[in-house]
C-alpha cells in the first residue's frame, strides 16, 4: 500500500472539548427565526409649550373660545397630544376654566385660546 491508498484526515485539536462550536453573537440583523419580536420603542412626544407667567390667558366671562390643550399626565396615552376644543368661559376666572383629558380624567394644559369671532348665538 502506497501512501496514496492511506486516507487522511484533519490533525486533531488537542483543545476540542467536542462541544460544537459557538454561535456568533447576532449581527442585529432582525430577530431569528422563533424569537419574539421586540416591541418597538415608545417615547411621549416632547412637552407642548405652555404659556409662560407673563403670557397667562386673559379670560373674557361669558364668552366662547377655541383652545388648544394637551394633557401632560406622564404615562397617559394622550400625554403630550396638542388638540383642539370649543370652550365657554362661564364666569371667566382661570380656576374655572378646565378641560379634562378624555383617557386619564386630569385636568389638560391650556396653551392657547382664540376668541370665537362671531360669537355663538345663545339659545
Amino acid at each position: 500500500m502506497s501512501d496514496e491508498d492511506i486516507p487522511t484526515t484533519d490533525p486533531i485539536d488537542p483543545t476540542d472539548d467536542g462541544a460544537p462550536p459557538e454561535t456568533p453573537p447576532d449581527s442585529g440583523g432582525g430577530p431569528a427565526v422563533g424569537d419574539p419580536a421586540e416591541p418597538p420603542p415608545t417615547t411621549p412626544d416632547p412637552t407642548p409649550e405652555a404659556p409662560g407667567p407673563g403670557d397667562s390667558i386673559a379670560w373674557e366671562p361669558r364668552t366662547w373660545y377655541t383652545v388648544t390643550v394637551a394633557c401632560l399626565t406622564a404615562n397617559c396615552s394622550e400625554e403630550n397630544v396638542v388638540k383642539s376644543a370649543p370652550l365657554y368661559s362661564n364666569d371667566g376666572k382661570a380656576k374655572n376654566i378646565r378641560v379634562n383629558c378624555g383617557v386619564c380624567r386630569v385636568d389638560c394644559k391650556n396653551l392657547t385660546a382664540t376668541k370665537q369671532d362671531p360669537q355663538p348665538e345663545e339659545e
